[in-house]
This record gives structure tokens, C-alpha cells and sequence, in this order.
């Protein structure tokens, strides 16, 4: 599943550590692509902060194995940040070395892709491939503004049908339902498009300090509405109908659409 976002600052990467981290506490081994070129952060709020990345994987210093990190709850995470970007210039040779590397990587039930914010063609081809899209907006109008470009962009381009939107930061479920409700009638009156509403977060002050301990919101403080709200959105995640039609079958199977896209 891919998680973005129109703008920055909405908590998007935020989001992807509690969901990995409630998945994986289901049972659930996942793993967690540092997709952001601009600000990969991932590692940081898992406090297991990276040496290597996956440039080092393209320039054969260190294989796939080598550059992964295990986090606590047994998440383990690439990361890519602006390393990735070298997959639009890299040669077939590259490509194939590249495709062996990924193809060790078969013991996970579920790859999040944390993308930038915005609807750069990086973002966009991450979009493209993915079995879930997850945009993450708040209440406030530039917010609003942002994700409804993104999700414009994605409609347009026939990228993905299957998005859905999580509203992160709300007062309470009355607050997240007026939100989202604007955002698909946006949606639908002007692109005549159906969105889905996955969930949403209630605000919580002490989010900052769990990012400073390093340490994911819902280990830290499980018995709270914010970390209930996150394990709403992971059982209606596992409970939906197409939950088991993914396209992929392999991380090899998922980066071969990848270069397949990205080569056009």
C-alpha cells in the first residue's frame, strides 16, 4: 500500500509508523519503503537511524539484506529516500541486478510505501502500482485543497481507483465525517469519482513526545483514542472484500511494474 499526501506536515510518515506497527502487533510481518526523496524519516522514529540505503544496493556496495533495518515489533524497513531516484537512470544490467536483490525479499505480508507529499512523478508512479493508496489529509483548507489536487491527479491519469482517505488530527468523529464529506463531494461533483473514508485520528498532544523517544504513539500510550483510531483502520484495511487480490506476489513481481512504469 502506498501512503501520501497533498502536503507536507499532515502527519503522513507518522501515520505509517503507528499502522505498521498495529499490523505487525497483529501478527503481520511488514515491511516499510522510505520512499520520500526529500525527507526520509522513517528510521528516525523507529530510533534505529540508517548507515547504508538503497543507492548502495544500485552502486553494489551492499546487497538488499545489508541495507534493511529491524525495528522493535519486528518491522523492518528499506531505506530508499533519494537513493531511489537513481531507478529512472539506471541501465538494464542495473535493472536485472537490481530485480535479483528484491527477489530475496518473499517473507512479507504487507510492503507500505511512505511516499513525499505532492504529486511528483516519483509519488505518482508509487501511486500507480499500488494495491491500496492512502491519502492523508486534516481539517485545515490548504490541507483539503492539497489532497484534493492529488486525488484530481490520480483520477485524471487513471493511476488507481482504490483510494482511500484517512483524516488525521480531528476533534472528534463528527469533525473527521464533516471533513471528509467535503472532500468527496469535491470529488465526486467535479470528477464524478468515488473516494472511501478508511478512518480517521483524533489529535493528541503527546504525539511529539513518542517522536522524540522514538518510540511508535501506540506502544507508548496503547490505551488511548489516538491508538484506537489507528486499529480501526488496520481491521477495516484487513476486512475489506479485495483484502486478498493483490496485483503483486513478490517483491521482484512489484519492482518489475515499477521500472515497467518509470521506463515509459
Amino acid at each position: 500500500m502506498t501512503v501520501s499526501s497533498g502536503k507536507g506536515g499532515v502527519g503522513k510518515t507518522s501515520f505509517v509508523v503507528n499502522l505498521a506497527t498495529a499490523l505487525s502487533k497483529r501478527g503481520l510481518k511488514v515491511c516499510i519503503l522510505d520512499a520520500d526523496f526529500g525527507m526520509a524519516n522513517v528510521d528516525i522514529m523507529f530510533g534505529c537511524m540508517s548507515k547504508y540505503s538503497i543507492i548502495d544496493v544500485l552502486e553494489g556496495n551492499k546487497s538488499i539484506d545489508e541495507i534493511i533495518l529491524k525495528s522493535i515489533e519486528g518491522i523492518e524497513i528499506i531505506p530508499g529516500g533519494s537513493g531511489l531516484s537513481k531507478i529512472y537512470t539506471i541501465d538494464e544490467d542495473k535493472k536485472i541486478e537490481l530485480l535479483s536483490q528484491f527477489d530475496k525479499l518473499n517473507n512479507y505480508d504487507i510492503l507500505i510505501i511512505d511516499t513525499g507529499a505532492g504529486a511528483s512523478e516519483n509519488v505518482l508512479n508509487f501511486i500507480e502500482i499500488a494495491d491500496e493508496v492512502i491519502v492523508i489529509t486534516n481539517s485545515e483548507p490548504t490541507a483539503l485543497t492539497d489532497a484534493y489536487s492529488l486525488i484530481k491527479i490520480i483520477y485524471l491519469n487513471n493511476l488507481n481507483s482504490n483510494i482511500n482517505v484517512v483524516i488525521n488530527r480531528a476533534k472528534n468523529i463528527k469533525e473527521a465525517e464533516e471533513t471528509f464529506n467535503k472532500i468527496s463531494y469535491t470529488v465526486k461533483t467535479f470528477i464524478g469519482k468515488n473516494i472511501k473514508f478508511l478512518g480517521f485520528i483524533v489529535e493528541e498532544l503527546r504525539i511529539g513526545q513518542a517522536i522524540k523517544k522514538q518510540v511508535p504513539y501506540i506502544l507508548e500510550y496503547p490505551n488511548t483514542e489516538f491508538s484506537l483510531c489507528i486499529n480501526r483502520i488496520v481491521a477495516k484495511l484487513l476486512g475489506t472484500e479485495d483484502n486478498n487480490k493483490n496485483k503483486y506476489t513478490s517483491f521482484k513481481d512489484y519492482f518489475t511494474k515499477l521500472f515497467k512504469v518509470v521506463g515509459r
